[in-house]
């Protein structure tokens, strides 16, 4: 008897923009499937996206005759005036009951009256329409929009930056449902359904771009029970998209409720404590949870600093950080930096580095008002350079700044910098020659594609992991990392060797 947990992934599109590439076709899907232990995938093709519904749902619907463990989900455009309603009327007779819509991709507007009159004609033929919902502007205006025609929507890929709102709607709203593919903070899927219930949820991975593992570690490492985890994985979608009970005969499960993770241990070099200004329980500067979740994940070693640190009062955080570490051999400090606070941060580094579960800096850019290339910054890297520990760095954002990168780095050849929250390969090719800089891949939105790339360009030996706890959840990322598909060199080098080097761990 076949005990394993069904899975049925509501949120897959096939294909690329303007490329061909094999990691993005309809059998890319299907092998992502079979990999996970997820039995079907509602799917569309990008061309009824980025080009003409019609021949993309035509495409769609070939690769669903190809592949039997996919189901389409036909695309429309309200732009397509003329051409909507006939569009809908062959999806429907080809069986497609789920619609999908990307206002924010193709540039219309959810409050327009092209878009309501389609949301007329679907809900008389009783199909379940999904839109990209990915800030809460667009949230909120699918949640008004839709109300009035009471049939079910699904939110696709919110995330932090809008689950306040998108919670918010759905217990004003009882049409609105939500995909899991984005959920990636701490708590993200047990805080949605303490929020709405979860009978509100349907898993999603946002495949193949993104990664499968990665969405179904952060439902199942949640806390809650096997059947409310087994709903959200299929039995919400079965009921919500009427599915017949022979469509996951023979096709794969999973063969526990528990999140995927390595064999090998894990030093964890990117990790925060501190307040996040949105819908979790905040776990401040208490490395409770955090030790917790390093027990459960294999996570040996984690290297931390204060969010509070990078948002408001630099030396009140690094005393934080120092107070929650003392005691916890596990953990390892950050002294967080500012080039604006140039005497302050060496007065900081020189406090810290003193101690021996203080093993690197921070200068996280983002978050500050100091370009990359500025005089400031170069000023604070070579003080850095002259102590000797490692930084996690991020640059400011904008044009240039992949040069001034390398030039800091180039002129503090004995300081290695790690790149924080991953880069687009482009940024890989550029600093290939430039060995002292280093990466690793956390974030919310990422691919293991491009962790992939950035393995293959600069080799293992310049690529660490990270998970940005206590903001994302660490199942999450290793997940994202699993996905990679590391051979067991690059295992052994990425979750832990490099770390050792680096940081001079014993």
């Amino acid at each position: 008897m076949n005990n394993s947990t069904p899975v049925i992934d509501i949120n897959t599109v096939f294909g690329r923009r303007l490329e061909s590439d094999p990691r993005y076709t309809a059998a890319a899907v299907v092998a992502d499937l079979d990999r996970h232990g997820v039995a079907v995938a509602f799917t569309c093709s990008r061309r009824g996206i980025d080009y003409s519904p019609g021949p993309g749902n035509r495409e769609t619907l070939d690769a669903v005759r190809r592949h039997p463990a996919l189901i389409p989900a036909g695309v429309l455009d309200p732009r397509d005036s003329f051409g909507w309603q006939g569009e809908a009327d062959r999806c429907l007779g080809a069986g497609i009951r789920l619609f999908r819509f990307f206002p924010r991709t193709q540039g219309w507007a959810v409050d327009s009256e092209s878009f309501r009159e389609i949301l007329r004609y679907l809900r008389r033929k009783r199909a379940v329409v999904m839109i990209e919902a990915s800030d809460g502007e667009t949230a909120s205006a699918v949640a008004r929009v839709t109300a009035p025609f009471k049939s079910p929507v699904i939110l696709a890929e919110s995330f932090y930056g809008n689950a306040a709102e998108v919670m918010a709607l759905m217990r004003r709203y009882s049409h609105l449902y939500a995909d899991t593919s984005f959920l990636a903070t701490v708590g993200a899927v047990r805080g949605m359904v303490d929020a709405v219930g979860h009978d509100r949820l349907l898993y999603g991975s946002a495949g193949p771009w993104h990664s499968m593992q990665k969405a179904l570690n952060q439902l199942l490492d949640a806390d809650l029970s096997p059947a409310r985890k087994r709903a959200i994985l299929a039995g919400n979608a079965r009921r919500l998209l009427d599915l017949k009970p022979g469509l996951l005969k023979s096709r794969p499960g999973l063969a526990g409720l528990e999140p995927v993770r390595f064999e090998e241990p894990i030093i964890d070099i990117h990790s925060h404590l501190g307040l996040w200004p949105m819908p979790m329980r905040q776990e401040d500067c208490d490395p409770a949870g955090m030790l917790r979740r390093m027990r459960r994940l294999g996570i040996t070693h984690s290297v931390l600093s204060s969010y509070e640190s990078m948002r408001y009062d630099l030396a009140a955080g690094n005393r934080a950080i120092a107070r929650a570490i003392e005691g916890h051999p596990e953990l390892y400090g950050m002294v967080e930096l500012d080039p604006r606070q140039y005497e302050l941060s060496c007065a900081e580094m020189d406090t810290y580095y003193r101690r021996s579960n203080f093993v690197a800096g921070e200068l996280e850019l983002s978050h500050l008002a100091c370009p990359t290339s500025s005089p400031e910054v170069k000023k604070l890297m070579t003080a850095m350079a002259r102590r000797g520990r490692p930084v996690l760095f991020m640059p400011m954002g904008g044009d240039g700044d992949v040069a001034a990168e390398i030039a800091l780095a180039r002129a503090n050849p004995t300081l290695t910098m790690i790149h924080a929250h991953g880069a687009e390969p482009a940024w890989a090719r550029a600093v290939k020659d430039t060995p002292n800089i280093c990466i690793e891949y956390c974030y919310s939105r990422t691919t293991h594609h491009r962790i992939r790339e950035g393995i293959d360009i600069l080799g293992p030996e310049r690529v660490l992991f990270g998970s940005d706890q206590t903001l994302l959840s660490p199942a999450g990322q290793i997940g994202l990392y699993q996905d990679a598909r590391l051979n067991a060199r690059e295992r052994a080098l990425i979750l832990h060797a490099n770390a050792r080097r680096i940081y001079k761990f014993k």
